[in-house]
């Protein structure tokens, strides 16, 4: 039996966000289907230990020890900087790297602020990655068509990887994020409402996010009773809090902070569907920008599951999902007043509201862990190194490793190369 290695940059803790969530449901699950795991993150042991995992089956990631730690493993399956760390001291393992949170994509946001070094650095990870790992996995179709374009400019896409394998489901598979089968017992999480109040929660803040049409919405209502929950991310250390800081501020000036503007810590893991329960609609909007076209929001797949009302801007695979099977709702863009009208007449109609409700559900019975793994099984039961793989130039960030942004890597040289083609005439 192969043993394989789950590698979770995140730590595996009581508070966490989806990342880590994904790899302890991993590594909850597969065990059960009779593969041998072994989960390996930042984290100390003790906390990943502490939400239902053997001891046998952990391991704490050690900068410079991670060939050590995989020494008895067969293959692996890991994402972020651990990823990259396994290509470059594991090269000889089947390597699986999963790609659902498009990271490159999402940073982007904070290259604006002239950060570019983050982008050269993501990018140089996104092309070691993707040249290098022997089974890719993606979020949605949509994921899965934009990376299959990044592997066919990296030549992973040939005419013998097509004829070995035409739908290239042994190069890139679509994983989502799943569900549990069944919900835990409700334990309300927040105090017993007042009388007549709602509350919506909006969620962890990133700078993709756009909580402005919440808020200038809310203002268009003027419901003094109404409430919106915002929450701080459990990593503050590498994840920017930048856009729930102007929120708070936003919201001081206004004095609706600690009223109708809430900030909350991030709940616990085993907790998220008790606050999903709690409140009365998960209403999340966000920019329109490529990271909303190519991202999955795991917040509403979970809510549609403890059957919370939704609420979600057009564009993504959320919004196409729920706007065609009617199991939510959605509102343009930026558009404060067509919020501000959705949320006035929502409970109205209790009829309408429960079909929705019951449609979401549905929606979510589809994404449950079991279903959502299924195309990672033959990988873990028979872990492979893709064929076409040696053909491809070493690795793109050199055999180090990461190239840094001004180091003459293979991939500069390439670049250097195209940028030297002389441009046809006409062409900006």
């Amino acid at each position: 039996m192969a043993r394989i290695a789950l590698l979770c940059s995140e730590p595996i803790r009581e508070s966490m966000a989806g990342i880590g969530i994904r790899y302890l449901e991993f590594a909850r699950r597969l065990p059960t289907l009779g593969i041998d795991t072994v989960l390996v993150s930042p984290g100390p042991v003790r906390q990943a230990q502490d939400l239902g995992l053997p001891v046998e089956r952990l391991r704490r990631y050690e900068r410079g020890g991670l060939a050590r730690i995989l020494c008895d493993c067969d293959g692996i399956v890991a994402q972020g900087h651990l990823a990259n760390e396994a290509l470059r001291t594991a090269s000889s393992k089947p390597i699986a790297i999963d790609l659902c949170d498009p990271f490159l994509i999402e940073n982007l946001v904070y290259s604006r602020d002239g950060k570019s070094e983050l982008f050269a650095r993501d990018r140089l990870s996104w092309l070691l990655q993707m040249s290098r790992g022997d089974f890719l996995l993606c979020s949605s179709e949509e994921q899965r068509t934009f990376y299959l374009g990044f592997l066919a400019s990296l030549g992973r896409i040939n005419p013998d990887s097509v004829r070995r394998d035409p739908e290239l489901a042994h190069l890139l598979a679509v994983v989502p994020f799943g569900l549990p089968d069944e919900l835990p017992v409700h334990r309300p999480y927040l105090p017993t409402a007042a009388k007549g109040k709602k509350r919506f929660l909006f969620g962890g803040l990133y700078d993709w996010y756009d909580p402005w049409t919440v808020l200038k919405a809310f203002e268009i209502l003027d419901r003094p009773d109404w409430s919106i929950l915002f929450v701080r991310n459990p990593n503050p250390e590498t994840t920017p809090q930048t856009l729930i800081g102007r929120v708070a501020r936003w919201a001081g000036e206004h004095g609706w902070l600690g009223n109708r503007v809430e900030i909350i810590d991030w709940v616990p893991a085993e907790r998220r569907f008790d606050l999903l329960r709690d409140v009365d609609a998960l209403v999340a909007t966000h920019s329109a920008t490529i990271e909303a076209q190519i991202s999955i929001r795991t917040r509403f797949l979970e809510a549609m599951l403890a059957g919370c009302p939704i609420v979600a801007s057009e564009g993504g695979t959320i919004a196409r999902i729920v706007a065609a099977r009617t199991a939510g709702f959605t509102v343009p863009t930026g558009d404060s007043p067509a919020l501000a009208r959705l949320l006035a007449g929502m409970f109205n109609d209790p009829t309408a509201l429960n079909r929705r409700l019951e449609a979401g559900r549905a929606l979510a019975a589809e994404f449950v862990w079991q279903r959502a793994i299924a195309p990672l099984l033959p990988f873990c039961r028979s872990p492979w190194i893709d064929p076409g793989k040696p053909a491809l130039p070493q690795a793109m960030g050199e055999s180090s490793g990461l190239a840094s942004p001004g180091s003459r890597s293979v991939t500069s040289r390439i670049l250097g190369r195209v940028r030297r083609i002389r441009r046809p005439r006409g062409m900006a």
